[in-house]
């Protein structure tokens, strides 16, 4: 009996913590930037990691989501999400009618099931 609880509770466990290291990251999606056609991102947990990837926002916390998947382009949405710094090839042009946001790329990403 004590195997089985333990072999339960070893697997709940590693399946938890694989979970948190591929989706490190908490944002809410805030809308698509008119500026530069993608949509913004404003994190909610992890920031300090994220700007040691990529950099200080202009606004705290406020980021461009280059390659976030479409099925969560929904202003509100909060995501769970890995992130890296984009490539030079992969910033795009923006008009600098707005704000300019620091940008990262998204890895992968998934509905926050809170």
């Amino acid at each position: 009996m004590s195997v089985a609880l333990f072999t339960s509770f070893f697997f709940c466990s590693c399946h938890h913590e694989e979970s948190s290291i591929e989706y490190p990251y908490k944002a809410e999606v805030l809308g698509l930037n008119s500026d530069c056609g993608l949509y913004e991102i404003k994190v909610l947990y992890g920031l300090s990691e994220i700007e040691s990837i990529v950099g200080t926002s202009v606004v705290e916390g406020i980021y461009i989501a280059k390659n976030l998947p479409t099925e969560l382009e929904i202003e509100g949405l909060i995501i769970s999400l890995d992130i890296r710094a984009p490539k030079n090839n992969e910033l795009g042009v923006c008009t600098l009618g707005g704000p300019t946001y620091k940008w990262l790329y998204v890895i992968r990403a998934i509905k926050n099931e809170r």
